[in-house]
């Protein structure tokens, strides 16, 4: 009798146990592969497991894999009016990068960081400041379906916080609308939604006319040479630039730094983003 009670209580310790199923692997061989963009990992018994996935859906065998996280790539290409004007070219000034004030935490929700090495590239790759990037979705533009950080190059390019990837987002394959919102310029929207995928990264200019975002003219400013970019001077970002912006930075004239006052983006506030930038851009507002 009692080793049948013994048989039982085993059988139930092992049904309670079974609820619970970890991806934990003990192996008395096997060893990991890796190259700059993939690795694989197995052991004795299981050499070869399969992943498949159409886009949207994912299948794994075997309990020897990672968690895999099908990711929708895009490079938008943006351009902000403050550093455009500073370099008075087609690419942004890097004053902010150049003298060592851009922060490695993201100013905006989510704090995510970077390596400050990051900020050691010169030139079109050069590192602006960060951005802020929202997909929405393509029935209804009001509903924001994921948000992350992200860096703006010299040339226009948002990358990913290493400085060079295509930008990644947590959704699946479909289309939607893109949106980008930066510190103290007004934020600016795609014109219609765009098909983005997992596979291969999609290119999003909104910078190469005044049509490719929504609002048309009244979202952008007409660089005069051949760019569109997001209007700067809204200080308290409120999607709004209003003679209260002028006010509060009036208040902050001499200061040095990464500060939103500094319309132009040089690392200095000066009459110059009152006189040049804001004081022209007074009553605009976002679109969306």
């Amino acid at each position: 009798m009692k080793q049948f009670l013994f048989i039982i209580s085993l059988l139930i310790t092992s049904s309670l146990s079974s609820q619970t199923l970890e991806r934990t692997v003990i192996g008395s061989s096997g060893t990991t592969l890796s190259t700059a963009n993939a690795s694989l990992d197995f052991t004795i018994g299981e050499l070869v497991v399969t992943t498949s996935s159409n886009g949207s859906n994912t299948l794994t065998q075997g309990f020897q894999q990672e968690t895999i996280v099908l990711r929708i790539k895009l490079a938008p290409v943006v351009f902000l009016q403050g550093p455009l004007t500073t370099s008075g070219t087609t690419t942004m000034d890097d004053s902010l990068r150049s003298n060592s004030l851009l922060p490695t935490t993201s100013p905006y929700a989510d704090a995510i960081t970077c390596e400050a090495s990051v900020f050691n590239t010169t030139g079109n790759n050069a590192i602006i400041d960060w951005i802020w990037i929202t997909l929405r979705d393509k029935n209804d533009r009001t509903t924001i379906l994921a948000s992350q950080s992200a860096l703006l190059q010299a040339d226009g390019d948002i990358v990913d916080v290493d400085g060079v990837s295509a930008l990644k987002i947590n959704l699946s394959s479909d289309s939607y609308y893109v949106a980008v919102n930066h510190r103290n310029h007004l934020g600016i929207m795609s014109e219609s939604a765009i098909a983005l995928n997992t596979n291969s990264s999609t290119a999003v200019n909104l910078s190469d006319s005044a049509s490719s975002v929504f609002g048309g003219t009244n979202s952008v400013v007409d660089m005069s040479n051949g760019l569109f970019a997001m209007v700067s001077g809204d200080f308290d970002e409120n999607g709004q630039i209003q003679n209260i912006d002028t006010s509060a930075i009036i208040q902050l004239l001499g200061i040095s730094g990464y500060s939103k006052a500094d319309l132009d983006m040089n690392g200095q506030v000066q009459n110059a983003d009152i006189n040049t930038i804001l004081n022209t851009n007074i009553g605009k507002g976002e679109q969306f």
